[in-house]
């Protein structure tokens, strides 16, 4: 057996699953010494060759294992614990035989892992298998929730818990890092669901506690639940926050707790001053306060005066001590304690609904530096002062993730206005934590050294540019952070100039017009700046891995050929650098980042170019077509927002949130525009725009639509009513744009109060539109906008007041209208509604049921000869609106039915309903005629199949149906059937006439 554990498996071509259960079989439980040795192969094996475990070895295995725990002694379980781990990783739910023994009630699992468990190793032995089974695969299940919930209290209850007096620090750290990955393993992949046994407040005030477990120079005082705040309209001022001061930063003066010696300076106002103001009042940094001024460097080359000690002194690697000993491996553990703590909190960022987040943001993200107080505890503590760069980093993730998708909620931050003496408005609030933000980062941005951590860093720089709502906030935020990462695009690692090329995209792609942005990028380029050379970076003033030289020299030179001639040579240096980061060599070689084995002279690495040219295409096709909008040329404001109605039709661009939400504001701000001719542009570009909604509502999903504020579809709906009012060039749009927006409003925002005028509004405009007398473009698109309305099904259709005189404008139209194209597309808006109910009561079926076949029987009448070219387009969608509402008709409606097919038109409908059915030429005709115009046709065996599916539904009536009403459903059911035979008799003389043809055509042969 010891030789077998020795063995280097990695040599021998060996079926290690056939190898363990064979072995299990010859080891019984009760040679213990053995029992040691096999688990020890199996926690080996498992872990060195990673090996898939089939499902008979899996059961084998895990049986022999459960059995130990149960006949061995204890001194073996641990062991046995470990073996059973690495057997379970990834494989919960296929070990659903062994889940009773192991996680029900009494399992083994549950008892070793409870806090009152006094062996410690057997705790964290337990806790271990316990995450194994929770972790889940994905594309496979997961465990069973009554398993999961059992392990998700175990882990809560361990975090909980105090630590043992008598259990050594490094133990206990163990003991919480398993607790943490398990309750990250149980929070991957799975939606939050609050229940009294997952509280929320309760989980983040533990993860906030462990977030800072270990760091020096910080005690933390933690409240057990953390409490979301109601995120009211205004709040009071403490007295302690002052107005007009300058912001200053608390340091640490005295030596600490000793383990801080060693890594925290006495006077580090960087790492030090990330707090921010009171957060909620919970976790304060236990340290005695002394305020030191503090001013933002502006020139990368004067940040390393703002270096702690312990980065100036040492690597930046994890804790190296020179003298070793223990506190240096207390560290080590504590930073793994603070890592998976963070890890977790990512989990629950993207688990949990980001609305409900949100409540606990002054939690974990500062709104003021502390000014007389201490600082409280947040994620921004964690990237200024943790010694660990992967902590560090950990911190930096769990930020971008909360910032992700945040513009929403950010939106309501604003500082434009004079500040308030009495209260401090929620808009105010927010707009402190942006400012701090972005001073918090920068300073993030100065004293970071680790590449792989300044990354991150500059990635979440990026996601706060791209969600904060610049021009609701003062101007200044965006210079200090454009002159800080110059420099950065010319780093030696290569993904450090991947991400600064993504922050200047963000950057260029803010909401337009930002005065602020269009001078940042006329300013020079960074080599002209004082004490820059090259590619140095804040932290590295002797890195000149770029020579500036040849580079420069062709930047400064007229960009031929390159398609950007119109553009000012000096007028944005950023645009030169990308052109020269696609195009031109570089000179120097590769960086231990980079590819490996490039020489000098090769091109930069594809993402840095591939970066370059999606900054240079967003500089020119997004901020500058925003900007546009704002001209005071109406040609040129005309032409580009028909630019940006193109541009929202691509896949790339209208699936992402953010430029949807631009564009759509540049677009309604054109609508009030007094020129005609720019607010029809405009009112096309909306139309495209909401186009694009029902495509991201069918193609992504709920979660694009949730994403789409409600402020910004109320502004869409309010504005497109007001312009269908508007001269007919504007109105045809923008009717068709509110049956998009009417189409794209889920069932949740229908029912709030907001939207229940607008939408009322929305809907007259559309009914007096179709009822109206505009160009016949326009009651197209009224008609077509109502079939688009009907298709939502959270719409009360058929109950509504408005319900009524939509069918009425519609019917209308299509007995009445000269155009025959008007014509088509109300009677495909008439076909919509998929169930009866949503056609109204018995009289408002009738109206439609007889308008369409009153139009049917007068489908060629016309005084105008053009419109014959649409007359078998028309009887197709006609037929097939007849068809559709018979299918779905009630015994109450037979009486309307059966009445008109017993009149004296019954030969004429019957004539037109059987060419329907049979021709196939209609079709063909259909598809000439053109596109839209149509409606949903299908081919004439589709049809005779729908034909059969409705008698078969007719004839189960037959049973509910009253005598009164016996004779109806007799006249209707006998229409059809002779619809049918006629079918039939036309089907089998074709097919005799195609057999005569062949039988001449083979004689004359």
């Amino acid at each position: 057996m010891d030789e077998q554990v020795s063995t280097n498996f990695w040599t021998y071509s060996v079926d290690v699953c056939l190898l363990l259960v064979h072995t299990s079989r010859l080891v019984p439980h009760s040679q213990e010494h053995l029992v040691i040795k096999l688990c020890q192969l199996i926690h080996q094996l498992l872990n060195q060759l990673q090996v898939i475990v089939d499902e008979q070895t899996l059961d084998t295995l895990v049986s022999y294992c459960t059995r130990a725990l149960w006949v061995c002694s204890s001194w073996t379980h641990s062991e046995i614990l470990l073996a059973l781990s690495s057997l379970v990783y990834g494989n919960g739910p296929r070990c659903q035989r062994h889940l009773p023994e192991l996680l029900g009630q009494n399992g083994v699992l549950l008892n070793y892992g409870d806090p009152s468990q006094s062996d410690i190793e057997l705790r964290r032995s337990s806790l271990h298998c316990m995450a194994n089974l929770c972790l889940g695969v994905p594309g496979h299940p997961y465990l069973e929730e009554s398993y999961r919930g059992a392990c998700y209290r175990i882990f809560l209850q361990t975090l909980q818990s105090p630590k043992p007096s008598n259990v050594e620090d490094m133990v206990f750290c163990t003991l919480l890092q398993s607790a943490l990955k398990g309750t990250q393993y149980f929070l991957n992949g799975v939606k939050w669901k609050a229940s009294p046994d997952q509280d929320l407040g309760s989980l983040l005030a533990l993860l906030k506690k462990y977030m800072f477990h270990g760091l020096p120079g910080i005690n933390v005082e933690m409240p057990q639940v953390l409490y979301p705040a109601p995120l009211p309209q205004y709040e009071t001022v403490p007295a302690s926050r002052g107005k007009g001061k300058k912001a200053r930063v608390e340091g640490k003066t005295d030596g600490g707790p000793e383990e801080g010696d060693d890594e925290e300076p006495s006077t580090g106002p960087v790492r030090s001053g990330g707090g921010g103001g009171a957060g909620r009042g919970e976790g304060r940094i236990g340290w005695p306060q002394t305020s030191t001024p503090f001013a933002l460097p502006l020139q990368p080359g004067s940040g390393t005066q703002f270096l702690p000690c312990w980065k100036k002194g040492s690597s930046d690697s994890e804790f190296s001590d020179p003298e070793g000993g223990m506190q240096s491996k207390l560290r080590l553990y504590q930073a793994r304690v603070r890592q998976s703590a963070l890890q977790c909190f990512l989990a629950v960022v993207k688990s949990v609904e980001k609305r409900v987040l949100y409540g606990y943001w002054s939690s974990f993200i500062p709104d003021t530096p502390g000014i007389g107080s201490p600082p409280s505890l947040t994620l921004i503590t964690i990237a200024l002062k943790d010694p660990s760069p992967k902590v560090r980093a950990g911190s930096l993730q769990v930020l971008s993730a909360l910032l992700e998708g945040s513009r929403q909620f950010l939106s309501a931050a604003e500082d434009t206005s004079a500040p308030r003496q009495a209260f401090t408005p929620f808009s105010a609030t927010l707009a402190a934590s942006l400012r701090e933000l972005h001073r918090c980062l920068l300073l993030a941005l100065i004293a970071e050294s680790s590449s792989q951590t300044l990354t991150q860093v500059i990635k979440c720089l990026a996601h706060l540019v791209s969600n904060v709502p610049y021009n609701r906030l003062r101007p200044g935020l965006l210079s200090p952070l454009w002159k800080q990462i110059r420099p950065y695009v010319r780093h030696r690692d290569v993904n450090v100039r991947v991400s600064s090329l993504t922050l200047f995209g963000a950057l260029v792609c803010t909401q337009a017009p930002l005065p602020e942005v269009h001078l940042l990028l006329q300013q020079p380029g960074p080599s002209t700046g004082p004490g820059v050379s090259g590619g140095a970076t804040p932290q590295e003033p002797s890195l000149n891995w770029r020579q500036p030289g040849r580079r420069e020299r062709d930047a400064s030179l007229p960009l031929t050929g390159t398609g950007v001639e119109d553009v000012p040579v000096a007028s944005c240096w950023l645009l030169q650098l990308c052109v020269a980061l696609v195009t031109q060599a570089r000179e120097e070689p590769y960086s231990d980042s980079d590819a490996a084995g490039s020489t000098s002279g090769a091109l930069e690495p594809s993402p840095v170019r591939l970066e370059a040219l999606q900054v240079r295409g967003q500089m020119f096709c997004i901020t500058v077509l925003l900007g546009l909008t704002y001209s005071e040329n109406s040609l040129v404001k005309a032409a580009a927002v028909r630019a940006l109605g193109v541009y929202i039709l691509f896949p790339c661009l209208r699936e992402d949130v953010m430029f949807v939400a631009d564009t759509a504001n540049a677009i309604l701000t054109v609508l009030d525009d007094r020129s005609p001719n720019v607010r029809a542009k405009a009112a096309w570009s909306l139309g495209n725009l909401t186009d694009t909604l029902i495509v991201n509502m069918e193609s992504v999903g709920l979660e694009f639509q949730e994403e789409v504020s409600d402020m910004l579809l109320l502004k869409m709906l309010r504005t497109a009513t007001q312009a269908s009012g508007d001269k007919d060039r504007v109105k045809s749009n923008a009717v068709r744009a509110l049956g998009n927006l009417l189409h794209f409003l889920q069932p949740a925002r229908l029912g709030k109060p907001a939207f229940e005028q607008p939408l009322e509004q929305a809907m007259r405009a559309l009914i007096d539109t179709v009822r109206g007398d505009a160009t016949m473009k326009v009651r197209w698109n009224a008609c077509y906008a109502l079939g688009n309305v009907f298709r939502n099904p959270g719409l009360p259709l058929g109950t509504a007041g408005w319900s009524k005189e939509a069918y009425s404008a519609l019917s209308s139209v299509v007995t009445s209208c000269k155009n025959f194209k008007v014509r088509i597309k109300s009677a495909a808006a008439l076909s919509v509604p998929a169930t009866r109910d949503r056609y109204g009561d018995t009289q408002q079926f009738a109206e439609v049921w007889c308008a369409l076949a009153q139009a049917l029987e007068h489908s060629e009448e016309t005084e105008d000869f053009l419109e014959y070219r649409y007359c078998a387009s028309l009887r197709g969608e006609l037929c097939h609106a007849l068809f559709h509402l018979l299918s779905l008709c009630q015994l109450d409606d037979l009486a309307t039915v059966g009445t008109s097919l017993s009149c004296q038109s019954k030969s004429a409908l019957q004539g037109l309903l059987v060419q329907y059915l049979s021709d196939t030429a209609l079709v063909s005709r259909h598809h000439d005629v053109g596109g839209e115009d149509a409606g949903d046709q299908t081919e004439p065996r589709d049809r005779l199949k729908e034909l059969d599916q409705t008698l078969s539904r007719l004839k189960e009536l037959e049973a509910e149906v009253g005598a009164d009403s016996k004779s109806d459903l007799d006249t209707v059911k006998q229409f059809l059937e002779d619809v049918a035979k006629n079918c039939e008799t036309i089907k089998a003389s074709d097919a005799l006439d195609v057999k005569v043809m062949h039988t001449s055509s083979h004689q004359k042969l």
